[in-house]
C-alpha cells in the first residue's frame, strides 16, 4: 500500500522542535501531503477522511474529547492509526523538572492508553522501542535526522571569541539538573583557565552560589518555534558544545539531537557517555564522551588548549552526519514505515491491551475529575476576580476620600502657615511698640524727677513771692 498522505494531529498549536523533527519535516521531505486536524487551535476530524494514515503525538490523548473523535472517525473510516513517541514519558525522574512541576501529571493515563490503542507505535530509538514494547508489540524505529532544508553547515569557528574560549550550551529548562551535575568540572576548569573561559547558557541558565574567574552568560530562549529557533542556533559565536545528561534509564531513550545541531553549528563537542551519543561519536575523531568530572574536565581541556583538534574534531563531526544523519536521504522511511503499519495483519499483542476497556473508564473517570477540578478553580477564580474589582473600587474610593482629606488638610496648613507668619509680624510691632514704650517711659520719669529737684530747689521758693506779685498785676 502506498501512503501519501496523514492526518497529523498534534499537542501544541506551533511547528516546535518535537513536531519538527518527528512528523513535520519527514512527511513534507518524503512529497506526503499533511492534512492537520488542529489549525489555529481549531479541532476537526474531517482531515482523515482524506488522508491515509492517521498520525498522532505523544501528548494529543490528554485533550480526552479529541481523542475519543480520532479514534473513533479512523475506525469507522478503517484508517490506522499512529502514535508517535520520543521519551519514557511513563517514567519521569523524581527529580526531573517536568515530573517536580506536575507537567504530565494529567497526560500519563491518557498516553498510556494511546499507546496501548494505536495500530502501532514509531519510536526514536531502539532501546525506547525495547521499554515501550510493553504497551504495544507493533513497534517500528524512526530515527531522529538533521533536515538539512533548514540546516547548513558552518565552518568551524578555530579563534577565540573576542578574548576568550567560549563553552556553549543549547537546551530547554528541563536540562538544568544535567548542567548542575557538570558544577564541578565549571569551576575547575575555571581555575585552570582564570579569565580564558566564557561559559553561555542558551535557555537553560546556570546560576552559581559563588565567583569563579570565568564569564559566565546565561540567555533566554527567544522562541520555540523550530524554524527560527535554527536560525538563532546557527547565528551563534562559540568555540566548544557540551551536552551534559545524567546516565538513567529515562536519558539513553533520547536521540542524538545535540550532535546533530551542535555539528552543523561547526562546534566540536563533549557529550555524556549515554546511548544517544554513543551511538554517533567516534572518540577523540569526532567528538568527546564523558562519564565523570575528572573525564569532563580533561576532554574540555584537551579542546581548550588545542585549537587545530578543535577544528578536525568539528569537520569530522560534519562528515559524519553529512554521510549518514541527513533528513533528505531518510525521509522516505516515514512513508515506508506507515505503509507497513497500514498492512499489519496482528493487533497489539502486549499483556496490558486486555485491561483496555478498564483502563478506558479510569481515564474518563479521570477527565470529568479534571474538568471539575477546572471548573472549580474557573469558578474560584471569577470570583477572586470580582472581589478584586470590588477591593479595588473601594481602595479607589478610598483613596480619592484620603486625596480630598490631604487636599482640605494642605489648605488647613495653608491658613495655619499664614496665621503663623502674621502672629510672627504682630509679635515684632508688640515687641517694637514695648520698646518704643520703655523709652518714652524712662522720659517720662525722668522728666518727672527733674520737675521735683526744680520745685523743690530754693531758687523756687525765693522767687515765689516775686511771681505771685506778677500773676496778680497779669490778672488787673
Amino acid at each position: 500500500m502506498k501512503i501519501e498522505s496523514a492526518a497529523v494531529y498534534t499537542y501544541e498549536r506551533i511547528v516546535a522542535s518535537l513536531e519538527a523533527y518527528r512528523l513535520f519535516n519527514p512527511i513534507l521531505r518524503a512529497n506526503m501531503q499533511i492534512n492537520r486536524g488542529l489549525v489555529d487551535g481549531e479541532f476537526s476530524t474531517a482531515p482523515i477522511k482524506d488522508s491515509d494514515v492517521v498520525v498522532f503525538q505523544r501528548e494529543f490523548p490528554a485533550n480526552l474529547s479529541n481523542y475519543l473523535a480520532v479514534m473513533s472517525q479512523a475506525a469507522n473510516l478503517g484508517k490506522p492509526v499512529v502514535m508517535d513517541m520520543d521519551d519514557d514519558l511513563l517514567s519521569l525522574p523524581i527529580h526531573h523538572p517536568d515530573r517536580v512541576k506536575l507537567n504530565y501529571a494529567k497526560a500519563q493515563i491518557p498516553i498510556l492508553i494511546g499507546m496501548i490503542q494505536a495500530t502501532a507505535l514509531t519510536v526514536t530509538t531502539p532501546y525506547l522501542a525495547d521499554l515501550l514494547r510493553q504497551y504495544n508489540t507493533n513497534i517500528f524505529v524512526l530515527p531522529n535526522f538533521l533536515d538539512d532544508a533548514l540546516w547548513q553547515f558552518n565552518a568551524p569557528q578555530v579563534e577565540p571569541v573576542g578574548d576568550k574560549i567560549r563553552i556553549f550550551y543549547m537546551g530547554t529548562v528541563t536540562h538544568v539538573p544535567d548542567l548542575e551535575m557538570l558544577k564541578p568540572s565549571f569551576r575547575e576548569l575555571a581555575m585552570k583557565y582564570p579569565g580564558r573561559l566564557e561559559f553561555v547558557f542558551y535557555g537553560a541558565n546556570l546560576n552559581f552560589e559563588e565567583d569563579i574567574p570565568a564569564t559566565i552568560t546565561n540567555c533566554q530562549s527567544e522562541t520555540f518555534v523550530y524554524a527560527d529557533y535554527v536560525k538563532i542556533a546557527l547565528s551563534q559565536k562559540a568555540n566548544i558544545a557540551i551536552a551534559p545528561l545524567e546516565g538513567i534509564p529515562y536519558n539513553h531513550c533520547k536521540s542524538s539531537i545535540k550532535f546533530f545541531e551542535y555539528t552543523a553549528m561547526g562546534l566540536p563537542g563533549v557529550y555524556s557517555r549515554v546511548t544517544p551519543y554513543t551511538s554517533v561519536v567516534e572518540e577523540g575523531v569526532n567528538g568527546f564522551t564523558a562519564a565523570t568530572i575528572d573525564e569532563w574536565i580533561n576532554e574540555l581541556s584537551q579542546l581548550i588548549e588545542n585549537p587545530q583538534l578543535r577544528e578536525s574534531m568539528a569537520l569530522a563531526a560534519q562528515e559524519t552526519v553529512r554521510r549518514d544523519w541527513l533528513l533528505s536521504d531518510h525521509a522516505h522511511l516515514w512513508p515506508e514505515t506507515y505503509a507497513k503499519i497500514a498492512e499489519l495483519k496482528a493487533a497489539n499483542q502486549a499483556p496490558l491491551a486486555a485491561y483496555l476497556p478498564v483502563l478506558e473508564d479510569i481515564n474518563i473517570h479521570l477527565d470529568t475529575f479534571f474538568k471539575k477540578q477546572e471548573q472549580i478553580t474557573l469558578q474560584t477564580n471569577q470570583a477572586l476576580a470580582a472581589n478584586y474589582e470590588e477591593l479595588s473600587w473601594h481602595l479607589q474610593q478610598t483613596g480619592q476620600a484620603l486625596a480630598a482629606k490631604s487636599e482640605e488638610n494642605r489648605d488647613l496648613k495653608a491658613q495655619v502657615d499664614s496665621l503663623a507668619v502674621q502672629w510672627l509680624d504682630h509679635t515684632k510691632k508688640i515687641q517694637a511698640l514695648e520698646s518704643e514704650n520703655s523709652i518714652i517711659r524712662e522720659g517720662w520719669d525722668a522728666t518727672k524727677l527733674e520737675t521735683v529737684h526744680y520745685a523743690l530747689s530754693r531758687s523756687w521758693r525765693v522767687t515765689r513771692p516775686m511771681r505771685k506779685f506778677i500773676k496778680f498785676f497779669k490778672g488787673k
